[in-house]
């Protein structure tokens, strides 16, 4: 079942899709997602679009491909629907018996209130920066979705007193996804002697979700992206970012999505809203060719899924720490942090690799835990010309 928990997440990003508030940076994923003044300019339309006009006199580059994936299951959510798969046939073909009662009903109590989460996404960029206009050409998808149950006391109770026939708890993937093809251009501006980089980024996004219920006894992960279960739309949209730099030290901020956009999901016995709202993001940063330090502050919270039914606890406000330790250019290594203020996350620890030979060819790899149960990584090839 945790396979077929990570094929779903694998699949979808593959799919094309990909959160214009999220993206894949293997480099900066590894220090903590701290790129609003750290990340380079091959990454700049993912964090901050001044940040493509910051080294000027860079390098054309191509970033492709970046993609990465996470899985969160800190109540052991995928485990506990395979044993209940298990219990509950036995339980059908034997419903008289005690043992059969006693543990599929403490099977099906155990599941309740947890949760389950996968993200994934794929992107690429190219970049060309001048001592005028800088542009970033970027395409990125990333999706993200929630496995959860919703356990009804009456089935506890039937099949304690081996009277159950079917089920009404069920269970329930919802899902969201969005492509952003965006450019990113950004400039250069003399502020009372102090250089400031000025970016915009308009961008056209597509908008998808997913909304599969089945009963918890009948859940099978290859159809929840079947067409009845999708919706989808298209928009316009926005990222804005300042950055100022004075020798190593960079200040910068950045807004991503500043118009607002909501999808329903398909209906099924409920409806829910995905919400597309404005971040903003102060981050600060130490720069120089041995040692990287990045701080990154997300500014308000942000707000998901949304419906009728059960409070889904999937907003979020993080606070993002990194370090990148540079040997001569050829090689790094890199390590950070994730906090929560929402409490929605737990605490995650990031660390990750680069190789970057002659300063052409960039590999980076990273990877995030959280707990035993709950991990990332993400991987990208990058060249500069």
């Amino acid at each position: 079942m945790k396979k077929s928990i990570v094929a779903l997440s694998v699949a979808f990003a593959s799919f094309s899709t990909y959160a214009a508030n999220y993206s894949v940076d293997a480099r900066i994923d590894a220090m903590g997602g701290a790129g609003t003044a750290a990340a380079d300019y091959l990454a700049a339309g993912f964090h901050n679009p001044a940040l493509v006009a910051l080294e000027p006199t860079s390098a054309f580059g191509v970033l492709f491909p970046t993609i990465g994936i996470q899985f969160r299951d800190p109540d052991e959510l995928v485990d506990g629907l395979e044993n209940f798969g298990d219990v509950y046939d036995n339980f059908r073909n034997n419903p008289s018996n005690s043992d059969n009662q006693t543990n599929t009903a403490n099977a099906l109590r155990n599941l309740d209130d947890r949760v389950a989460y996968v993200s994934g996404g794929i992107g690429g960029a190219i970049a060309i920066p001048t001592n005028t206009v800088s542009g970033n050409f970027f395409v990125k998808g990333y999706t993200e979705a929630i496995v959860l149950p919703e356990i009804s006391d009456a089935d506890v109770s039937a099949i304690e007193n081996g009277t159950s026939t079917s089920l009404s708890s069920n269970a329930r993937v919802l899902a969201f996804g969005v492509v952003d093809v965006g450019l990113a251009l950004a400039g250069n501006v003399e502020l009372a002697g102090q250089r400031i980089a000025v970016g915009v980024t308009p961008k056209s996004q597509k908008l998808y979700t997913y909304h599969y219920e089945v009963s918890v006894d009948d859940f099978d992960v290859d159809d929840w992206d079947a067409d009845e279960h999708r919706t989808e739309d298209s928009a316009f949209n926005m990222d804005i970012g300042v950055a100022w730099q004075s020798g190593p030290f960079r200040v910068a901020l950045a807004g991503k999505n500043l118009i607002s956009n909501d999808i329903k999901t398909a209906f099924r016995t409920r409806e829910y809203t995905y919400h597309v709202d404005p971040l903003y993001t102060l981050g600060t940063a130490y720069v120089t060719e041995l040692a990287t330090f990045a701080l990154d502050i997300d500014l308000n919270d942000q707000t998901r899924f949304t419906g009728s039914g059960p409070e889904i606890k999937d907003n979020t406000q993080l606070v993002r720490v990194g370090a990148e330790f540079n040997a001569w250019g050829w090689a790094q290594l890199r390590g950070g942090y994730i906090n929560d203020l929402e409490d929605t996350l737990d605490g995650t620890l990031t660390l990750g690799l680069g190789l970057s030979p002659a300063n052409t060819v960039h590999f980076d790899i990273s990877a995030s835990i959280i707990d035993t149960n709950s991990y990332g990584a993400s991987a990208q090839l990058a060249f500069m010309f």
